[in-house]
């Protein structure tokens, strides 16, 4: 499947906010995205635990030799020089590791570092496509990762369960088996509510660090940028709205939601003026201070 089909299947917010891109950097967006979701892909959709380890680990022995891959050969678009680097690359594998012998999270602090290394880095990686080597920037691109991440374990609460995954922090919700998480009584269903709300907060706090950032990235990429955050900043908002249950629906937004977002987001775009870049909350950063390009 070509990169652009891949992300218009499985990254509908992120297809639909490529359109602002040129096509230089909207081809080598749909690039990253499919290396990344064909990694994740190994994971998710092996056959069994040793199956998934054994394909990561051909996966990981290609990358580190500079060997041919598959999964590789969906950057050959990209110059080299933006590539992903081995640090990003090693983090963000880490996190496809941790799902192989998946543990629920005990703290909020687990939960974090979980979602730098499937989504902040990616959020790196992207940097590296605009060309954004400001380390100070980089902070931003960290934090709308996190956030992204936030929002998609709260939307994926059900379906994870089925995987025998649960997401949420124990040291928010308790610690529950995935079939009760599947199966909820109404007190369970409360705490997966509040701890589903308190999620999409913290995601909100970070939405709102990252978007101190976006209009100081190039233009079209700023708006890019803007507008799929904001696509996800609706998705967190509708699911707030809902309460949890049992074979609940995956959230999305409309397509005439889509639309009035898009030109609420061109129309504020246009008229907003650059200002100088506001100072990051390193506190954001306090569980992945030691992690690349973070905060500390």
């Amino acid at each position: 499947m070509k990169n652009s089909l891949l992300m218009r299947k499985h990254g509908k917010t992120f297809y639909w906010a490529s359109f602002f891109l040129d096509n230089s950097k909207m081809q080598a967006i749909y690039s990253i995205y499919s290396f990344c979701r064909k990694i994740d892909d190994m994971v998710d959709e092996a056959k069994n635990l040793n199956v998934a380890k054994k394909k990561l680990l051909i996966f990981i022995s290609a990358w580190n030799k500079g060997k041919s891959h598959p999964v590789i050969s969906v950057l050959n678009n990209i110059p080299k020089e933006n590539w992903p680097n081995q640090k990003l690359v090693k983090n963000f594998l880490n996190g496809q590791i941790y799902d192989i012998k998946f543990t629920s999270f005990k703290s909020e602090k687990a939960l974090i570092v979980y979602c730098y290394q499937v989504a902040g880095t990616v959020g790196l990686m992207v940097c590296d496509i605009f060309g954004v080597k400001d380390k100070k920037m980089r902070y931003f691109a960290i934090d709308l990762g996190i956030a992204m991440q936030l929002i998609n374990i709260s939307r994926d609460i059900y379906e994870d369960s089925l995987r025998n995954r649960i997401y949420l922090p124990e040291s928010l919700i308790g610690k529950h088996s995935a079939k009760e998480i599947a199966y909820p009584t109404k007190e369970i269903a409360a705490k997966i509510d509040f701890t589903r709300k308190k999620l999409i907060n913290q995601a909100n706090i970070y939405f709102a660090s990252a978007s101190k950032a976006i209009d100081h990235l190039p233009r079209g990429a700023g708006l890019a940028v803007k507008l799929a955050s904001a696509l996800y900043q609706q998705i967190g908002h509708q699911l707030v709205q809902t309460q949890y249950q049992h074979k609940e629906k995956r959230c999305y937004v409309n397509t005439l939601c889509k639309v009035l977002i898009t030109f609420k987001i061109i129309t504020k775009f246009l008229l907003t003026f650059k200002v100088k870049l506001k100072p990051h909350d390193k506190n954001l950063h306090k569980f992945i201070m030691t992690l690349p390009d973070a905060h500390f």
